[in-house]
C-alpha cells in the first residue's frame, strides 16, 4: 500500500512539472534584438474598397445647410457629436454610405459616386471633386466604418472589434483583446482572410521576428484571428483531474485500512 501511495505522489510531481509552461515560450519576437531591423515590420498594405463597405463621408462647408445634407442628424440640432453618430454599430448602419454592388455610394444632390476598387485616401479625392461641382468651399473628408476584426481562442477577451485607423497589426489586435491567456501559444496564430477568390489562411508564429514581414501581419477589416491552446493546456486539465482521481483512491485506501484493522 505504501508502495502504491508513493508511486501515485511521483507520478502526480512529474505530470506537474509537466505542464509547468515555461516563460521562454510566452515571449514574443525572442530572436529580434538591438539592431536596426531592415523591413521589419512590413508595410501596412493598402485596403481597396469594395461592396457592402460602409463609409463615413463628412462634407464640412461654411454654409451649414451643406453639411447637414450628407449628415442629416446634425439637422436635428443633435449635440451628441460623431461619437453619437458613429459610435454603435446600428448608428454606422443608419448614418453611413453603402457601397452598393456596382460599386457606387449615392450622396445628396450629387449622386452616385464610384468608390470600388479605390483605397480610402483615393475616395475622398473622387468623392472631392464631385462634391466641388456643385458646392465650391465644402471639404470632404471619409473613414471606412465596416473595418472590424474578429478575435477568437486563448484571449482574454474574445470578441468582434472595430478599427477606426487606417491600418491594425496583429500586436494590436491582441492588445484591443486585452492581450493572450496564460494558455496561449504564441507559436500557433491563425488568421483567415476574405479574398475575391475565397477565404485564405496564414498561420504565425509570433516568437519569431520574420512573422513582422508576413501579409497578414497586419490585418484587412473582416478578418478573423484565432490563437490557439498550447498543448500544455491539456496536460495542465489531465492532471489535476488525476489529482482528484488519485485523492480519492488514496482516501479509499485509508479507509479500508483502518477497517481493516
Amino acid at each position: 500500500m505504501k508502495n502504491f501511495l508513493l508511486f501515485g505522489l511521483i507520478l502526480l510531481l512529474a505530470l506537474s512539472f509537466s505542464s509547468c509552461k515555461s516563460t521562454r515560450n510566452m515571449k514574443y519576437f525572442q530572436d529580434l534584438n538591438n539592431d536596426v531591423q531592415n523591413g521589419i515590420p512590413k508595410q501596412a498594405p493598402e485596403y481597396l474598397i469594395k461592396s457592402e463597405d460602409n463609409l463615413y463621408v463628412d462634407v464640412k462647408s461654411m454654409n451649414t445647410e451643406v453639411s447637414q445634407l450628407f449628415s442629416p442628424s446634425k439637422s436635428n440640432n443633435n449635440s451628441g457629436g460623431t461619437q453619437s453618430d458613429f459610435g454603435q454599430t446600428s448608428s454606422q448602419y443608419l448614418n453611413g454610405y453603402l457601397v452598393n454592388q456596382r460599386g457606387m455610394i449615392v450622396l445628396p444632390v450629387i449622386g452616385e459616386v464610384s468608390v470600388v476598387g479605390l483605397t480610402e485616401e483615393a475616395a475622398q479625392d473622387a468623392i472631392q471633386r464631385k462634391v466641388g461641382e456643385y458646392f465650391k468651399d465644402a471639404t470632404v473628408r471619409i473613414r471606412i466604418l465596416t473595418y472590424k476584426i474578429t478575435i477568437l481562442g486563448e484571449v482574454k477577451n474574445p470578441g468582434v472589434y472595430f478599427n477606426y485607423n487606417k491600418s491594425i497589426t496583429i500586436l494590436e489586435a491582441l492588445g484591443m483583446a486585452n492581450g493572450t491567456t496564460d494558455n496561449a501559444s504564441l507559436r500557433k496564430l491563425l488568421v483567415i482572410r476574405t479574398t475575391d477568390s475565397g477565404s485564405k489562411s496564414y498561420r504565425l508564429d509570433l516568437t519569431e521576428k520574420k512573422t513582422m514581414t508576413s501579409e497578414a501581419f497586419y490585418l484587412l477589416p473582416n478578418d478573423v484571428l484565432y490563437v490557439d491552446p498550447d498543448k500544455y493546456k491539456n496536460l495542465t486539465l489531465n492532471s489535476t483531474l488525476f489529482s482528484i482521481a488519485l485523492s480519492a483512491v488514496t482516501s479509499t485506501i485509508l479507509v479500508l485500512s483502518y477497517l481493516k484493522n
